[in-house]
């Protein structure tokens, strides 16, 4: 009996996985290996972060929906993967035979090397981790008298770092204390968030954070405390007080990637075709955080992409599956929407030619939120 693998269930996995729910072809055996027990959609972490929501609100429970439908389910993380020999090595050391392989492991952060980031930040990957900066928050703002002023930084000005700014203030205001918040980046100049966005976006983007008091420190960072951050910046070395230090650098290859015998970039992200296969045989797929499409290399490892990708993911694969042919073929999006949250009830929105700032942004953004999550959530039901 053929075996298909799904190794990790992520935004671009959903699709598929969603798929089978509905009627596994016949004669095939599916596993589903899930390094946590449900999926947590990422757009909800700023909003759960500054206590809107609670972190149960964000997830669809995998594990139990691939079980239910009669799928074998290994609650792990892959530690390395065999291409060749079509096994997948769990962190148990179980080893998982395959036919077809199906990849979206996402990604890791990056930057990890630093000194005392592992001991004192807060990832913001796995979704698991950035809860954890919840608890180093409210234990910080717990231990200063109220009506004090509370300091934590966010290392990274991209999208997800500024988003993480907002609420990490929206936090530390909801519980009664001043918000001293900022943001740290190796911004070339003008040193403004948001890299790679349009002029008008980063200005935006900038004049929100400076309004509700969040700043802006132009550096690398050398070294992370407990309760501080130690920045290097052109004035010298700097030591910027934090209680809680929430760690948004971007992304990196797990480092079994490379080893897998894949083709891979330069940085270990396994190369995938228009189809999104990663193997000539067609033994293997891959899509989201975890690849580098080939025939567009500079595409962010962004969620936006991903959840493009799950459609055309999920045809080829049910594709091989069947042994019809594939047709389905992705180019990413020239253009996206980005919706970005200040915590307090606003929104920054980027949409073609137009920056701007409303709270009817904000009320976009949700509606958007609820509807995605609303398509898989409902396969638990």
């Amino acid at each position: 009996m053929p075996r298909l693998l799904l190794a990790g269930v992520g935004h671009a996995q959903l699709d598929l996985l969603a798929a089978l729910c509905h009627g596994i072809p016949a004669g095939w055996q599916v596993t589903v290996v899930t390094s946590q027990p449900a999926f947590h959609y990422s757009g909800m972490l700023p909003a759960i972060i500054a206590g809107h929501a609670p972190a149960e609100a964000a997830q669809i429970p995998v594990a139990d929906i691939a079980a239910a439908a009669g799928m074998a389910v290994h609650v792990a993380s892959v530690t390395a993967l065999d291409a060749i020999g079509r096994t997948v090595t769990l962190h148990t050391g179980e080893r998982l035979p395959y036919d077809l392989l199906s990849l979206d492991v996402g990604s890791v952060p990056a930057a990890l090397t630093v000194p005392g980031v592992t001991e004192h930040a807060c990832a913001m990957r796995p979704f698991a981790a950035a809860l954890q900066l919840m608890a180093r928050l409210d234990a910080g703002i717990g231990s200063w008298p109220r009506g004090a002023s509370i300091p934590a930084v966010v290392v990274g000005a991209g999208a997800a770092g500024v988003e993480i700014a907002f609420a990490v203030r929206a936090r530390i205001a909801a519980a009664g204390r001043t918000p001293v918040v900022g943001i740290v980046d190796a911004a070339t100049a003008p040193a403004l968030p948001l890299a790679g966005f349009a002029p008008p976006m980063r200005l935006l983007a900038s004049g929100a954070l400076a309004a509700r008091g969040i700043g802006f420190v132009s550096g690398t960072v050398r070294e992370v405390l407990h309760d501080a951050v130690r920045v290097e910046t052109s004035e010298g070395l700097r030591t910027v007080t934090s209680v809680a230090t929430a760690w948004v650098t971007g992304p990196a290859a797990a480092p079994w990637l490379a080893a897998s015998a894949l083709d891979c970039d330069a940085r270990g992200y396994p190369l995938a075709d228009d189809m999104l296969a990663l193997t000539a045989d067609g033994s293997a797929f891959g899509a989201g955080d975890c690849v580098t499409l080939r025939h567009a290399p500079d595409t962010a490892k962004a969620g936006v992409y991903a959840v493009r990708m799950a459609p055309v993911l999920a045809a080829n694969v049910l594709a091989c599956m069947t042994g019809s042919a594939m047709r389905a073929r992705y180019t990413p999006q020239a253009e996206f929407l980005a919706l970005l949250s200040t915590g307090d009830g606003s929104a920054l929105l980027r949409w073609r030619g137009i920056a701007l700032e409303s709270r009817w942004a904000h009320h976009l953004k949700r509606w958007i939120d609820a509807r995605y999550l609303s398509r898989y959530t409902a396969l638990a039901r």
